[in-house]
């Protein structure tokens, strides 16, 4: 009788402990300590780091339309930008058809996301410095998006590119990038709204403090487009990541998917 008290006492003393351990494993960082994460000291100037967008991702599809669109409103596109915009077959939203029978630039073809779409798809990014370069490390595809800050002007010599072509000064402690030269291969978002070659990107990059950085960017397309529009993208800092090796053409082939199988993400 007194090995069966025992054995049941050192029974319950196992689970208080795992429960505590387990407790402890996922409590919440408080409020004090994220506040002073947030306010340790940081160089404006250094935007350096792996950055992930932190937005809150809810499960249903339909509400979290930021994933494949940048704005819950459309865009006020011009007649041509409308028509561009009927022939997009996406594999996403109200509309979406099955992903086998989507013409999205980056499925079947594996073809670059462009900018600004590559900030879309849910993988890090890595900024790197110099002083006279800020490069963008994007994990998806192993893209790379120079921004030279030495003063030089756009360089349109290798004709229109997947990602443009970016220069970029500093105002005050936001980097400012511009971005033009553009070609007409790639969607602005993953819903298929479209650009022309006339596309201009302008970013205002800030970080807001030691473990924020915002993104503030304006979309200027007037054969798109009846007038610039904008979008803001928030990002945290992640200073125990790395990139992964990330590329399209390791990914199973989208030519090979069953029809029936590949259904709209509704």
């Amino acid at each position: 009788m007194r090995n069966q008290v025992l054995g049941i006492a050192l029974t319950l003393a196992l689970i208080l402990g795992c429960s505590q351990a387990l407790s402890a494993q996922t409590k919440q960082p408080s409020a004090d300590a994220l506040k002073v994460s947030s306010s340790a000291s940081f160089d404006p100037h250094d935007l350096s780091g792996v950055w992930f967008d932190y937005r809150p991702r809810p499960l249903t599809t339909m509400e979290r339309y930021w994933i494949y669109k940048f704005n819950a409103e459309e865009p006020p596109m011009t007649a041509w930008g409308e028509e561009k915009f009927k022939t997009a077959k996406s594999s996403f939203g109200v509309h979406a058809v099955p992903l086998a029978d989507t013409n999205d630039p980056l499925y079947h073809t594996c073809l670059p996301p462009g900018l600004p779409r590559v900030y879309l798809h849910p993988f890090p990014m890595q900024i790197v410095q110099t002083s006279g370069e800020v490069l963008m490390l994007f994990e998806y595809d192993s893209i790379r998006h120079p921004i030279y800050t030495d003063g030089r002007a756009h360089d349109t010599a290798l004709g229109p590119l997947w990602m443009g072509d970016s220069v970029g000064h500093w105002e005050g402690d936001t980097l400012v990038a511009d971005t033009v030269n553009f070609n007409e291969k790639t969607w602005l978002d993953r819903m298929g709204h479209p650009h022309s070659d006339q596309l201009r990107v302008i970013e205002r990059l800030r970080r807001t403090d030691h473990d924020h950085l915002v993104d503030d960017i304006t979309i200027d397309d007037p054969k798109a487009y009846t007038k610039p529009w904008s979008t803001h993208i928030e990002f945290q800092l992640r200073p125990k990541w790395t990139l992964a090796e990330q590329f399209c053409e390791d990914e199973e082939s989208f030519q090979t998917i069953d029809k029936d199988a590949a259904a709209p993400a509704k």
